[in-house]
């Protein structure tokens, strides 16, 4: 192809940037990498085709020009700049921070557990979150693109240190509902939720419980938030155990000894024919219920978790899995919360103390002088 032919070529092309991209690529990996190209061994070349299948220096001064008349490539750039991405380190340097939020508390910010507090104009709370390395976390949110909103509302940082995951976990959930920022998830609004109950003759039923009864009565498994969700986990659990719905209330008996729809399928061992005996039956009831039991309060009264980081102890308050706050030698009396986020049942703290509690990883300690505060 003769040097009007490839102009040719390349003003036809639908994309002029790609054609001129694609004639430099090519040309600089003949001459950097010739054993990629697929154009045959360099050894069977001669130096008149060799010569040939350099790009023509006309054709590139033509089409460079072209790329500035059109506005594509401003005058003056290089034919190709070849740049490796930057370090991380090298951009953390460089990076430049928002100038509306206060420099100083972005500088305050330790690499340490606890939890952070984005606050707008009249300190509006914007969003509260947790990590094990808050400076890390914060500046990762500063970088994200994806909140650029946030960023922008935001005019200081506050954190507040806590002596582990713990600790942060129980503040983080205190503060999204004590001060119920603009960004985070609205917590759960009062209202009426639901159990899992067993009857007299021991079949499982969706049952209207207060909340503060989560926290003391027994036998109760799993809360939800209607009696539709309690019906559709005995389901799961139906399926799961290959159970039987007859037995378990989900389904109607059409006569004595009549399968269920279970049973039909293979998935019921035939409690509702006989098959498997109601004690069995009911053994295995409870042993998949086991996972849905909410453990009432085991103890007479204030309990306090004890955290330890790096020489700095602190006791996280709870009590009927409710947490209160947390001591230390600087704070030796519990703040008040407001009255609304004090009542009922603490799901979110049960849920996040019960499982190291069950795995006995936790260092309790009875606090029965401790002095509760009053509500806000």
């Amino acid at each position: 192809m003769n040097n009007n032919e490839e102009m040719a070529t390349a003003m036809n092309t639908t994309s002029y940037r790609h054609s001129l991209t694609q004639l430099f690529t090519r040309h600089l990996m003949h001459a950097s990498m010739p054993g990629l190209m697929p154009s045959g061994p360099a050894t069977s070349r001669s130096p008149a085709t060799q010569a040939h299948s350099r790009l023509p220096e006309a054709l590139v001064e033509r089409l460079l020009r072209q790329e500035e008349q059109r506005g594509v490539r401003p005058r003056g750039l290089p034919i190709a700049t070849f740049s490796a991405p930057q370090p991380a380190a090298h951009r953390a340097a460089t990076y430049s921070y928002p100038i509306q939020i206060e420099r100083a508390s972005i500088d305050a910010l330790p690499s340490s557990a606890g939890v952070y507090i984005f606050r707008g104009a009249n300190d509006m709370p914007l969003y509260v979150g947790r990590s094990v390395n808050l400076r890390s976390r914060v500046l990762a949110h500063l970088h994200n693109h994806e909140e650029e909103m946030l960023v922008r509302q935001t005019r200081r940082i506050e954190f507040r240190r806590t002596a582990g995951e713990l600790g942060a976990a129980l503040l983080e959930n205190s503060l999204v509902r004590d001060l119920q920022p603009l960004h985070n998830k609205k917590p759960r609004q009062k209202r009426c939720l639901f159990t899992l109950r067993l009857s007299q003759t021991g079949q499982p039923l969706a049952a209207q419980v207060a909340e503060r009864d989560f926290s003391r009565a027994e036998n109760l498994f799993g809360i939800f938030a209607s009696e539709r969700a309690a019906q559709e986990a005995l389901q799961k659990l139906v399926e799961q155990h290959g159970l039987c719905s007859i037995a378990t209330g989900l389904e109607q008996s059409e006569g004595e000894g009549m399968a269920c729809f279970g049973r039909q399928i293979r998935r019921c061992r035939g409690a509702c024919t006989g098959e498997e005996s109601h004690e069995q039956h009911q053994e295995r009831l409870m042993q998949a219920m086991e996972e849905l039991r909410i453990l009432p309060w085991p103890y007479e009264g204030v309990m306090g978790i004890v955290e330890e980081y790096d020489g700095w102890r602190q006791v996280h308050v709870i009590d009927h899995w409710r947490y209160l706050g947390s001591l230390d030698d600087q704070h030796r009396q519990l703040l008040p919360r407001p009255a609304a986020s004090c009542k009922g049942f603490d799901l979110d703290s049960y849920k996040t103390v019960i499982r190291p509690f069950l795995l006995g990883q936790l260092d309790l300690h009875p606090l029965p002088g401790l002095k509760l505060p009053a509500q806000a």
